[in-house]
């Protein structure tokens, strides 16, 4: 799906989200996250075509499988985070959205933390 679609069921979203929300409050905020999870399954699409760039530049720069892995992991972790705290945050609940961002942000640690500890181990390998 190209961008201008996106933004096409993006924008006709919030408008029948707003008649929506006009009729039966309660639904407005159930519409918006309906909507939000069309764009990110719609956006799902291309990942196969980011995996596809990610593997070329892993085989270019000789690095390990694990560090794609990771790496998509990471965005997915990201993407699925902030559609849920922005989710969160249409429903009304500006609380719980902070604190999904906060775990989102701790799951990202915790994948990179590997990362970094080799990252760490390669520069200590190079300095004398």
């Amino acid at each position: 799906m190209a961008l201008w679609q996106w933004m096409g069921l993006a924008v006709t979203a919030a408008v029948l989200c707003l008649l929506v929300r006009q009729q039966q409050p309660q639904l407005g905020g159930l519409c918006a996250a309906a909507a939000g999870i069309m764009l990110l399954l719609a956006a799902l699409e291309q990942l196969s075509d980011v995996r596809e760039v990610f593997a070329r530049l892993t085989a270019m720069a000789d690095l390990e499988e694990g560090y794609l892995s990771t790496l998509i992991k990471v965005l997915g972790v990201s993407y699925v985070a902030e559609l849920a705290a922005q989710t969160c945050q249409d429903l009304g609940e500006g609380g719980l959205a902070l604190k999904v961002g906060l775990v989102g942000k701790l799951c990202v640690f915790t994948l990179t933390a590997p990362m970094l500890l080799s990252l760490l181990e390669m520069i200590l390998e190079l300095t004398p």
